[in-house]
């Protein structure tokens, strides 16, 4: 399906130039090299000054010189190309031939800018005749950079029309004749350019699938932001609904004890007030006394003191000096008391009801969260192999039967089981049986042979056949393979002491008898050859105690490739692991 092109700007971000030699970032923009180099030694950390992204980092920095840096960023050939037709289009429109005459025309083919007259010669001549010739006032720079043929590196005069797939260059006839003769694959440049389209459509596709899935999880945020505004609004109402019952409570309750507060002091205001009257009255006859009594003190007569004296005596004695208060005024302090405690509680009730209300994000979250994915295939695989969903499926191509090595992309983890999903068998006279195992180095610099029993250097197994760094053992340790079919789960996993277990519907076949412990890093195998067509990997699950603990035993009785002081050490871990679990148990 065709699409779009994307507009790119030729310009350097740093220079504002058009680029020269442009060196592609990390992150997909573009600097020239002459810029690049000052900009890598200027920024700590260096970054990219459109995106801000990391161009280097700090360790990388520390351990590799920034010429070799920038000189191992790749050359974005078609901005190169679009920037030499801008370059081509930036020159006087004067024909190439004639002397001062304005050009009408350009040859996409030679470059060359044309006048009419000359136009119509060009394409009469032979050796022109085929070249594509646009009017200037129309063609584009995107345009002349599609159509324009790339020169040969070393005879520059000369197109390329063959591709070396030996050294991974485009050449032309005279070099395929004499510093290409040696090669073993020197292609047409047609039929590699088919290939490469082909391969950057599958591209194109895998990128759009993935934006179609991030557009689908994005879409997924949006609604679950507008189901999260949905519930806050209805947390907040829900909490203004709280605090307004709150309030109405605290107002009941203010009139409540409001009113009780009255009804218990009125008795207790009109006995203050009867006591009130009651001693204001012996007051005032204190009052009275006291001053009759002052009169006969400043009495000058002694017949007056004398006789006055009991009698005023009397009167005294008589008179009430009691000053207790009734019980009821008591009685207010309590009523206090009694109102702050009901207040508080019936506070801490509806407060404690108010703080119910809680958010939780994480279950909207649970709703995208990504589910487990298989481990992904690496890129180096057999020749017929091809990898699709992400490089979770291998497939091999219809009409072969070998060439179908797939290896893991990232190393086995120690207890941890990798597993593959058969989609699809072939049932044809040539099937055999499933080949699984390890390979012992990386997958990048693994030579793969048409079947997986030839590697050497590392396990492969068969239902009837164990092959050890190359070495063939017939056994029937593994038989339950002949039984797989479409749907079956076949795997491969590594015990504590990094021997190979082999798995099938997820039950443990065994410790791999016979071979040794593998090296730290090793990557898991399938072979598609023969019998197996199509599989997907699976999500990776650890091993169960049991079984590492059974493959260990296993492990330390039949090895033969072992010396003395290795078994030793595997006993040693075994015991030590016995008095582990006998001491936690």
């Amino acid at each position: 399906m065709a699409t779009a092109s994307v507009p790119v700007e030729p310009d350097c971000s740093v220079c504002h130039e058009l680029l020269s030699d442009p060196k592609l970032l990390p992150c997909r923009h573009c600097l020239c090299r002459h810029c690049l180099l000052p900009w890598l030694h200027s920024q700590r950390p260096a970054l990219c000054p459109l995106c801000r992204c990391t161009i280097v980092g700090a360790e990388e920095r520390g351990r590799t010189s920034m010429e070799d840096i920038a000189g191992g960023l790749p050359t974005d050939l078609a901005i190169a190309a679009l920037v030499e037709a801008r370059r081509l289009l930036e020159r006087d429109h004067k024909c190439c031939v004639c002397d001062d005459v304005a050009a009408t025309s350009l040859c996409l083919h030679c470059g060359d800018m044309l006048c009419a007259a000359c136009t119509q010669a060009h394409g009469k001549l032979s050796a022109t005749r085929q070249h594509k010739v646009e009017s200037l006032a129309s063609v584009t720079a995107d345009t002349v950079a599609a159509n324009r043929p790339v020169p040969c590196a070393v005879h520059a005069d000369k197109a390329t029309e063959l591709f070396c797939s030996t050294h991974g260059q485009t050449i032309c006839h005279v070099c395929a004749t004499s510093r290409h003769r040696g090669c073993s694959e020197v292609r047409d440049l047609e039929e590699k350019v088919g290939e490469a389209r082909a391969l950057l459509a599958q591209l194109a596709d895998t990128l759009r699938a993935g934006e179609r899935e991030l557009d689908h999880s994005i879409q997924q945020l949006d609604d679950h932001l507008k189901e999260v505004e949905k519930q806050s609004a209805a947390a907040i109402a829900h909490i203004d609904a709280m605090c307004q019952r709150l309030a109405q409570s605290v107002e009941a309750c203010r009139r409540r004890l409001t009113k009780m507060t009255h009804s218990a002091c009125c008795d207790v205001r009109e006995a203050m007030s009867e006591a009130k009257t009651c001693l204001l009255q012996r007051r005032g006859k204190l009052t009275t006394h006291t001053r009759v009594v002052e009169r006969v003190q400043d009495a000058k007569s002694r017949h007056t003191v004398t006789s006055m004296t009991p009698k005023l005596k009397t009167r005294v004695d008589d008179l009430d000096y009691s000053v207790t208060l009734p019980a009821d005024a008591k009685a207010i302090s309590k009523v206090t008391l009694i109102i702050d405690s009901e207040v508080v509680s019936r506070l801490e009730k509806e407060l404690s009801e108010l703080g119910q209300v809680k958010v939780t994000p994480t279950d909207i979250i649970a709703h995208i969260k990504p589910q487990p994915e298989g481990f992904r295939f690496h890129d180096n695989h057999g020749e017929n192999i091809v990898l699709s969903n992400h490089q979770l499926t291998a497939e091999r191509k219809s009409g072969t039967l070998c060439g179908g090595v797939v290896m893991s992309r990232d190393p086995m983890e120690i207890n941890v089981v990798y597993e593959v999903l058969i989609h699809e068998t072939d049932n044809t006279e040539h099937s055999v049986n499933t080949f699984l195992g390890a390979v012992c180095e990386s997958p990048a610099s693994v030579t793969l042979p048409c079947g997986s029993w030839f590697l050497t250097c590392g396990v492969v197994v068969r239902p009837a056949v164990v092959w050890v760094h190359g070495s063939q053992t017939d056994t029937n340790q593994f038989s339950a393979l002949h039984d797989v079919t479409a749907g079956s789960r076949v795997g491969v996993g590594l015990d504590t002491v990094r021997c190979l277990h082999v798995f099938m519907d997820g039950k443990d076949l065994g410790v791999v008898k016979g071979a040794p412990s593998l090296a730290q890093h090793c990557y898991a195998l399938f072979d598609l050859g023969y019998r197996l067509k199509k599989v997907t990997s699976l999500p990776p699950y650890r091993l169960q105690t049991a079984s590492i603990s059974e493959g260990k035993k296993l492990m330390v009785a039949v090895t033969a490739y072992r010396d003395n002081e290795t078994l030793q050490t595997l006993s040693a871990c075994e015991d030590k692991q016995t008095h582990t679990q006998s001491t936690s148990q």
